[in-house]
């Protein structure tokens, strides 16, 4: 049976939601993290956006949310288990959002 990736739940769980603002999409990068690589993110870069923007299409989710201060917010989706970090990149209009599978 195919292996089920973490692009393969961000397509299912999130793409359709931020359909609406996928042409203000300008970077995708997907990539491992932690001590073992047991982390799986996704960042998505978008320009002209706000964090409140994403925030808020996301929230349609079962998500809590963090507020770090007014550029910065966390979150965690308790449905998908998916931990959730949106900020502005200092200087310009992008807004970074960075999805995280922990196993």
């Amino acid at each position: 049976s195919p292996v089920i990736t973490f692009k393969d739940v961000f397509d299912v769980m999130y793409e359709q939601k931020l359909e609406t603002i996928s042409s203000k999409k300008v970077n995708e990068e997907y990539y491992v993290s932690g001590r073992a690589s047991q982390n799986n993110n996704l960042e998505i870069t978008y320009d002209f956006v706000t964090i409140d923007d994403v925030k808020e299409i996301l929230s349609k989710q079962n998500i809590g949310w963090n507020e770090i201060s007014k550029n910065r917010i966390v979150g965690h989706d308790y449905d998908t288990n998916v931990y959730i970090e949106l900020f502005k990149e200092r200087g310009s209009n992008k807004v970074i959002l960075i999805l995280q599978k922990r196993n």
